[in-house]
């Protein structure tokens, strides 16, 4: 089967990790607040910090999991997009889809995630 030349080339841009990004951010993230702060200023503190962290997207290729059970294996077998990287952390996402997990390596083709993921895209890069 052959697709057209425009889906076999097709490559997550910048803006689009963006936009998925602010979709997941206009739910309620799932975040526990340090005790005397203020929630609110926390929520924005901790997005901000994030799209520091922000790359243009590249394909990644997931190998293993601490937690094989739950999502691995639609990492494994998806098309996966790293689009946030600190460190040797990543935050990956699903393409076509609104879920978003954390992994961690050097090599973006070999990657662990830790084996959940969710629409959460704050709670996951939080860990």
């Amino acid at each position: 089967m052959f697709l057209p030349l425009s889906l076999a080339l097709y490559a997550m841009k910048f803006e689009d990790s963006l936009k998925k990004l602010e979709e997941s951010f206009g739910d309620e993230p799932q975040l526990i607040c340090p005790k005397g702060q203020n929630y609110e200023e926390y929520l924005t503190a901790q997005i901000a910090k994030l799209k520091t962290f922000l790359i243009i997207p590249e394909k990644a290729r997931v190998t293993s999991a601490s937690f094989k059970q739950y999502d691995f294996e639609r990492y494994k077998i998806g098309k996966v997009w790293a689009i946030a990287k600190a460190e040797n952390n990543w935050l990956l996402t699903l393409d076509g889809e609104q879920e978003f997990a954390l992994a961690f390596g050097n090599d973006i083709n070999n990657l662990e995630m830790l084996g959940f993921s969710s629409s959460d895209a704050l709670a996951e890069w939080l860990g």
